[in-house]
């Protein structure tokens, strides 16, 4: 992965396991000790990845995790996002 990429992109991918996190009662201080502790991890792989500190063989796999995982967030913030504006949406649609 591009640094820079990963310099635009880890940062929403922080927010959005963090948010998903306070659905399941994260909250406060825990929300942020999260925050910080993903923004190490991505950060050090992205750092890590991009300075060929982490071998080869295992870019692959760091890779596929964090997609998995940005996926998911993409699938649940659109299903939250569809749940959300579903009623309003037929209710416009129905005057």
């Amino acid at each position: 992965m591009d640094f820079t990429i990963g310099a635009i992109v880890i940062p929403l991918l922080i927010v959005a396991v963090v948010e998903a996190a306070k659905e399941f009662g994260v909250t406060g201080k825990a929300s942020r000790a999260l925050a910080l502790g993903l923004g190490f991890l991505f950060g050090s792989l992205v750092y890590g990845i991009a300075e060929n500190l982490i071998p080869a063989e295992y870019v692959p796999y760091i890779v596929w995790v964090v997609t998995s995982l940005a996926s998911g967030l993409a699938a649940v913030g659109y299903y939250s996002f569809g749940k959300r504006f579903a009623g309003k949406i037929d209710a416009f649609l129905l005057k």
